[in-house]
């Protein structure tokens, strides 16, 4: 299809949407440009195809009988009901979740775009909640040097410089940047070293400098950027097994072996008659910690002593963090309404 009649079709669909009644044939042919000057039988066959065209993609061209003074006319529309999407409904936590997700980017360069999306939101009559939950944003800050250059570089595939570490001027074409842990990673094609490097920006020492035309930066394929950027993942976890006491109907998340609990408990301490112990292997101690923070009173770490230490350091480090919400009730029940002493 012709970019002309291309254009021709998209402008019969607006004229045929945004009238508030039916169009005739002669005022769509004064209306269109592609239309006008064309005899009486050239515009009869165009209008014929056109029409066919858009019914075939789906779009309800209504014929509609028209009273006028000239006898019964026909006219043409396309109701907007039947062709525009539906509004998209979001839910109060999911208007939430896109809140907070805004709120998260604090830096200038990125802040118009989640500030737009909040408008909208509260344009479409849900007013989100910006504050609830958030524990952390993501900032360049002030340790982030050349953020929101190195930005649009890597949007515009714009080649730049800049010192890092002791002042040494790089020369970099950016092909992406990165968040792990909580720090802005650039991976690129270091030209002064005809490699690809990673930098980090709160090691960048002078300002980020455009060198070169937009566009002229060629990245490689995307298997490649990941295989690069895979060495800023942590290495993988050692499997750590653990001897667990554990209720009988709660799943093991990794394998497990019957065992036999050691007889050097701490005095008085016992365990329900309906538990078992078995030694199972977790892919990694947060992986182990977790599950015993989930499981609750029903599963209880016996050994190792370093998985025990690890699993009283996180206890530790949720108990003494500041909350923002409040506690449920269920938090402040004593032991005797059912809460496990494990």
């Amino acid at each position: 299809m012709s970019s002309r009649r291309s254009e021709r079709l998209v402008n019969l669909v607006i004229a045929l949407l945004v009238t508030d009644r039916p169009l005739t044939r002669a005022e769509l042919q004064a209306t269109i440009v592609d239309y006008r000057g064309k005899s009486v039988a050239a515009f009869e066959r165009i209008f014929e195809r056109d029409k066919d065209e858009l019914r075939n993609q789906g779009i309800d061209v209504r014929a509609v009988d028209i009273d006028s003074y000239f006898g019964h006319e026909v006219g043409y529309r396309i109701p907007r009901s039947d062709f525009e999407l539906p509004a998209v409904q979001f839910s109060q936590a999911e208007a939430d979740a896109l809140g907070m997700a805004a709120r998260v980017w604090r830096d200038k360069v990125l802040d118009e775009s989640s500030a737009s999306a909040l408008t909208k939101l509260r344009a479409a009559g849900v007013e989100p909640d910006t504050e609830a939950g958030i524990s952390t944003q993501v900032s360049s800050g002030p340790d982030q040097t050349g953020f929101p250059e190195l930005w649009r570089a890597t949007l515009s595939a714009t080649p730049v410089r800049f010192g890092y570490r002791d002042a040494t001027e790089r020369h970099v074409e950016p092909w992406r940047l990165v968040l792990r842990r909580g720090h802005w990673y650039l991976l690129g094609f270091d030209r002064d070293r005809r490699d690809a490097r990673i930098f980090r920006l709160s090691r960048i020492s002078s300002p980020v400098v455009e060198e070169g035309e937009p566009g002229s930066v060629s990245r490689p394929d995307p298997e490649v950027v990941q295989g690069h950027l895979s060495r800023l993942e942590p290495p993988p976890a050692e499997p750590v097994p653990a001897l667990i006491a554990h209720d009988r109907g709660l799943r093991m998340p990794g394998p497990a072996v019957p065992a036999e609990l050691p007889t050097d408990l701490p005095e008085g301490v016992g365990l329900p008659a309906h538990f078992v112990a078995e030694t199972v292997v977790f892919a990694g101690m947060d992986q182990l910690v977790t599950f015993l923070l989930q499981s609750g009173g029903r599963a209880v770490l016996v050994a190792p002593d370093r998985a025990r230490q690890a699993l009283a350091q996180r206890v530790v480090a949720i108990d003494t963090r500041s909350w923002s919400h409040r506690r449920s009730p269920a938090a402040d029940r004593p032991e005797s309404e059912g809460a496990s002493p494990w």
